[in-house]
């Protein structure tokens, strides 16, 4: 019942163990313990700082969007505390608001920032953080904007629309003559034609405020727009720092920022625990794991998240979700996103896509509202309409599709890691009837295992053939199966020969001082009859020299039909997946180079969209249903069939499994970033001090956490440096 698939050519090769050259390991340690430090993919810039760039915190301001800016004075205060220990730069603590646009007990004090309410707050400030409010064109009179010296707030961000930029300067330059230091943020410009960017930069000129920023407003950007904007706004206004607003509707906040300081911003914006509206923004302790410099410290921050964010998150909700990412994917205002999770619905994916993508497309609508104000719901039905994307920003492959891209779905094989493998066969089967209905090309089930390997495991850690059968029978469908092996925990007399076995391809799993006994798995499965890979392991910890020696072994000696770079401790970011796939690319002509990504900080799905975005014909890409996977998880299986435009994946059966199978098993199961995670990935470590400490009760304690990796594992001390730029500039849009 088997479909064939066709590979590029790649005869077999006689495998003589006396023949392999040897991979040389000078000066290399363990793969589990190598910091990141110690390998030559990251650019020196990675291991350095450059002290002008600026952290501004959003977390009341922003999270105040969640809860109308009525947090207690003990949370707000204690989120100032955290600021000035942790040595950010700028809180911005609420709106400059004329009080006759909104009516207290309505709203906090937070949407005004009365001089009064700041003094309870923080006193006179005698520090060395910075007070910041956001000023919204039309809900701030001249006359309620106090002289600097009459205030506590010391920069104001006058946030507008492309169409608002000419009153955006008038309202600059007034608070530049009171004396703030002033940014502007320039909104929503995934909708923004490049003309009328340029336009907006070129009056910008005359404007002597200090900060410009590019707000991704939609969280409809991606790495490579953001590059390019930033490279743009950097070259026109050399007066000025520009700034990155990211949010993160598809996950994305972080990597965007992270390019953006690569390219020359020189402040970003983030808020803890990504507290803002929806999907939330870069977590602010992202940004402080990422940063080098030593004047910030995340400890502080941590400690907040544990004395108060974790209490708010039983009474306030926000972070990702599938209402949002439809609505970023899109590139629409979230304002039916908002809608929706005011109901009460924000985990009801399915709903809200029958409700407003499902019916819309049916008749022919592919059409939402693309401009308007984020807080006034009642402005939809004015909204302006226009296609979705029509943003010349996008280059046309963002509008179309790669048809070789294959989804490689690891549901169950890499979410079993969480609980030993023991998923009903219900779950199995609703997880591979989605996975037929979405279209996906591979379903990944399992491992092949040796007997007395693991014992007690469920049955999806060996993918006998009496299990793939109770729940697949024949498998009549265009979905492949697939198994995983990893070097040292099968023999090759364990993997069944491909007609007694209803699994298509198996994936080799490595590490680099493996390599000899992958490739000889690798060349036995092929002779088997399988499709076969090499997911080669823990990347961020290897050498360059030895990943080329690697793969002029597989070149030379490998009979497999694809190569995956897995990033298994989410240490990559964008630049070094773009590095490392090219390199994989040239030097394995001929055959299919994959991508497997980790969440540990929030990068797999933007690593993957660089990914896919580098490679050319054949890709293999990895997801899992709501990025079930050990620990902080994988790629979303749901928002690369968001991403991609190839009309044979559908979205649909991925929501309503998620909806029916997986959300009620993340009520029972922990997976999804945490701090111990993020604080292993940051630092280029193996997770399983993070395994350890998670097993152990403690996901919460990110405190003890960092001072427990602190003791284990010294850093080096960082220098000053980070030279903007050092990478191949975007392909530019026509």
């Amino acid at each position: 019942g088997k479909t064939s698939f066709t590979y590029p050519s790649m005869p077999l090769q006689e495998d003589n163990p006396a023949k392999r050259p040897r991979l040389e390991r000078k000066g290399v340690v363990a793969s589990e313990t190598l910091a990141a430090s110690n390998s030559d993919i990251y650019r020196q810039e990675f291991f350095e700082y450059r002290p002008s760039i600026k952290v501004i915190d959003c977390t009341i301001r922003d999270g105040g969007l969640m809860n109308k800016w009525q947090f207690t004075d003990d949370f707000v205060r204690a989120v100032y505390n955290a600021c000035v220990e942790a040595g950010i730069d700028y809180m911005e603590i609420g709106y400059f608001t004329s009080e006759k646009y909104f009516k207290r007990g309505e709203v906090g004090p937070w949407r005004f920032c009365a001089t009064e309410d700041l003094k309870r707050i923080v006193g006179d400030n005698k520090t060395g953080l910075k007070l910041s409010a956001m000023a919204d064109i039309g809900r701030i009179d001249p006359c309620d904007i106090p002289m600097k010296k009459d205030s506590l707030l010391d920069l104001v961000r006058v946030a507008c629309y492309a169409h608002q930029i000419d009153e955006a300067i008038e309202l600059a330059n007034l608070c530049l003559e009171r004396g703030y230091e002033v940014s502007i943020n320039l909104m929503a410009v995934a909708k923004v034609p490049l003309a009328e960017i340029d336009a907006c930069l070129e009056k910008l000129k005359t404007c002597k405020c200090q900060y410009f920023y590019l707000a991704d407003s939609f969280g409809s950007l991606y790495g490579e727009q953001v590059r390019l904007l930033i490279r743009r706004y950097v070259a026109a206004l050399p007066h000025m720092e520009i700034g990155l607003h990211g949010h993160h509707n598809q996950q994305l906040g972080v990597a965007n920022s992270i390019d953006a300081i690569m390219e020359g911003a020189n402040i970003v914006d983030g808020s803890i625990m990504g507290l803002g509206r929806g999907a939330g923004n870069t977590p602010t302790e992202n940004l402080l794991c990422f940063l080098r410099n030593p004047k910030y410290n995340p400890r502080p921050i941590l400690d907040v998240i544990q004395s108060h964010f974790y209490e708010l998150r039983k009474t306030v909700e926000w972070g990702v979700s599938l209402p949002y990412l439809i609505a970023g994917v899109r590139n629409e205002h979230p304002r039916d996103a908002m809608a929706w999770e005011a109901e009460g619905k924000s985990k009801d994916g399915l709903g809200f896509y029958d409700k407003f993508v499902k019916t819309g497309e049916a008749n022919g609508d592919n059409t939402r509202p693309a401009g308007g104000d984020p807080d006034r719901l009642e402005d939809a039905a004015d909204a302006p309409r226009v296609p979705n994307l029509n943003c010349e920003l996008y280059r046309k492959e963002f509008q179309t599709y790669k048809p070789m891209i294959k989804v490689i779905d690891n549901t169950i094989r890499d979410g079993g890691l969480m609980n030993n493998w023991k998923f009903s066969d219900e779950v199995v089967k609703a997880v591979y009837n989605a996975c037929v209905e979405s279209g996906v090309d591979y379903m990944d089930v399992g491992y092949f295992t040796s007997p007395g390997v693991l014992e007690g495991a469920g049955p999806w850690r060996f993918c006998k053939s009496e299990d793939l059968k109770r729940v697949f029978g024949e498998n009549k469908t265009a979905l492949k199966l697939a198994a995983m092996v990893d070097v040292g925990r099968v023999t090759e007399a364990d993997i069944p020969h491909s007609r007694d076995t209803l699994v298509d391809m198996v994936r080799v799993a490595c590490y680099a001082h493996q390599i000899d006994e992958a490739i000889q798995l690798a060349n036995s499965c092929v002779g088997k009859g399988y499709e076969v890979g090499v997911l080669f392991m823990a990347l961020s910890s290897v050498n360059m020299a030895d990943i080329n020696a690697c793969l002029d072994k597989l070149e030379g000696t490998c009979s497999c039909h694809f190569v995956y770079v897995t990033d298994s401790f989410g240490s990559l970011y964008c630049e070094q997946v773009e590095t490392l796939v090219s390199l994989f690319q040239k030097k394995l002509p001929g055959r299919t180079i994959g991508f497997h990504g980790k969440n540990n900080q929030h990068m797999a799905f933007a690593n993957t969209v660089q990914a896919i975005c580098t490679l050319e014909g054949v890709v293999m890409i990895d997801g899992s249903m709501l990025g079930l996977a050990r620990g902080a998880g994988t790629t979303p299986t749901e928002n690369l069939l968001c991403f991609l435009k190839n009309p044979k994946f559908k979205l649909r059966p991925a929501l309503e499994v998620i909806k029916t199978h997986i959300q009620p098993l993340a009520d029972t199961m922990e997976w999804g970033p945490s701090i111990p995670y993020l604080i292993t990935g940051a630092r280029n470590l193996h997770p399983r001090d993070a395994m350890a400490w998670q097993s152990a009760g403690k996901k919460l304690d990110g405190v003890g956490f960092l001072d427990f990796i602190n003791a284990k594992e010294k850093q080096p001390k960082p220098v000053a440096g980070l030279k903007p730029g050092g990478r191949a500039a975007p392909p530019q849009p026509l």
